[in-house]
């Protein structure tokens, strides 16, 4: 569990904030506007331009989201090995994955905003950074959460190979 939140913990939050920020500057209100009294009235009264709002931070999120996994997909493939000992572009299967399903979320992207009345300058440069350059902070962290895991693992290993050792010499008939 520590695990878990401690590896999808960062990625969760820079992507609610990669949405809270994609729509605060596409409508241009301010943040508490947006965190406050943003959609008092229920979707179904929304405006077209804070329907498209959404629609602009939701796939700006998916974005982020998804390359960021893609870009830590390395780490997941095995529980304790770093990827200083299996280097990912060997593989080729995962180099062809990767590129593929980053092409497939910018195309439905595209698709889904290509009639939308926001341009893309609206939004900062620094919400595209941070979606971009994310995955490059997040790795290390990945790594740093498995050689804990890897230690715990080794520990727990010798714990299991001593308990059972002692006891199979406890009824040994020697």
């Amino acid at each position: 569990m520590v695990y878990f939140v401690l590896r999808y913990l960062p990625l969760i939050i820079i992507c609610i904030i990669i949405y809270a920020m994609t729509l605060i500057y596409s409508l241009g209100i301010s943040a508490s506007q947006a965190f406050g009294s943003y959609g008092n009235n229920g979707w179904l009264h929304w405006s077209r331009e804070e329907q498209w709002a959404v629609l602009y931070a939701q796939n700006f999120m998916l974005i982020a989201f998804v390359w960021c996994l893609a870009f830590m997909s390395p780490s997941f493939l095995h529980r304790t090995y770093s990827l200083y000992h299996s280097i990912p572009f060997k593989n080729k299967v995962w180099v062809g994955s990767f590129f593929i399903v980053i092409a497939i979320q910018f195309v439905f992207c595209a698709v889904s905003l290509v009639n939308g009345p926001f341009h893309l300058s609206n939004i900062p440069w620094y919400v595209y950074f941070l979606g971009f350059i994310w995955p490059v902070i997040a790795l290390p962290v990945q790594e740093l959460v498995k050689m804990h895991d890897d230690k715990e693992f080794t520990r727990f290993q010798k714990r299991s190979k001593l308990e059972f050792s002692t006891k199979l010499g406890m009824h040994s008939p020697l």
